[in-house]
């Protein structure tokens, strides 16, 4: 089969994953309790919704922090619409001066590091990144000009591919780590990825830590162990998971009942940057 005929039915095939899989508007979970619960703003990647983070929602609010689950869309509105927009949701919902946390998926990574061209209001403590495409996306590069993905991605999809804009994007000014996947595809990559972005694309300098896991990049959230290294790397800057670390109750029976299919064991360490 042709490469471009590949390309063309992968485009296809990711944007019916896509649709199928988070972008409904869903039920929304109940935002957490206790009043001195740190916050953890969450961001969908890419043609998704705030749905499509529901697991993760419960799981971080089961650890013991306060969720807010930022909405937008991408195929009508330019990164920095939506970087403003984030910033306006923070303020909004946070209050003055109280710690936030910032969770991201894919795209949501991007909007992230697009805000610090104007910086976030106070309080902002650390950034996990999952999936995040933090060099210019070989994926984006080789469906920019389908003309599905353009109405699909619209301008951020286009940007994904830039070499000059990744150049003017901007490192975060906090602590962040990075949980990148490894579960792809052999279509249109030849390094190890996750089916959306390569494993190396994931790094960035300036990054606390950085941790691979077993997992494809539409459902890595949904992983137990991704949100137990959330949780850490929140709370402790690190990756880390360790018998002495401080979790709630809750999260610790998720590590020890940890049951998911084909989990490695492995995954319970940090790999090297």
């Amino acid at each position: 089969m042709p490469r471009s005929v590949r390309i063309a039915a992968f485009a296809a095939a990711l944007a019916a994953a896509v649709l199928c899989s988070g972008g409904r508007a869903g039920a929304e979970p109940e935002p957490g309790t206790g009043g001195d619960a740190e916050t953890v703003v969450l961001l969908h990647g890419m043609g998704r919704g705030r749905a499509s983070l529901w697991v993760l929602d419960t799981r971080l609010r089961q650890a013991g922090f306060k969720t807010l689950n930022f909405p937008y869309v991408t195929h009508s509105k330019s990164l920095d619409t939506l970087s403003d927009s984030l910033r306006e949701f923070v303020h909004e919902n946070v209050a003055p001066g109280a710690r936030y946390h910032l969770v991201a998926h894919s795209l949501g990574n991007i909007i992230i590091r697009n805000g610090f061209k104007r910086g976030f209001p106070p309080g902002l403590g650390r950034i996990v990144m999952l999936a995040p495409p933090n060099q210019p996306a070989e994926l984006a590069r080789a469906l920019k000009d389908n003309p599905i993905y353009r109405w699909f991605t619209g301008d951020s999809g286009q940007q994904l591919a830039s070499a000059e804009f990744y150049a003017g994007l901007p490192v975060p000014e906090v602590e962040f780590g990075v949980i990148a996947g490894d579960r792809g595809q052999s279509v249109t990559f030849k390094e190890p990825n996750d089916g959306v972005v390569t494993v190396d694309s994931t790094r960035l300098a300036g990054m606390k830590d950085w941790v691979l896991v077993h997992h494809a990049h539409t459902f890595i959230m949904n992983s137990r162990h991704v949100a137990l290294l959330c949780a850490q790397f929140l709370r402790h800057g690190n990756f880390a998971l360790t018998e002495g670390m401080e979790l709630s109750e809750t999260a610790d029976v998720l590590l020890e009942n940890e049951t998911e299919t084909g989990r490695d064991p492995s995954e319970n360490g940090n790999a090297a940057p």
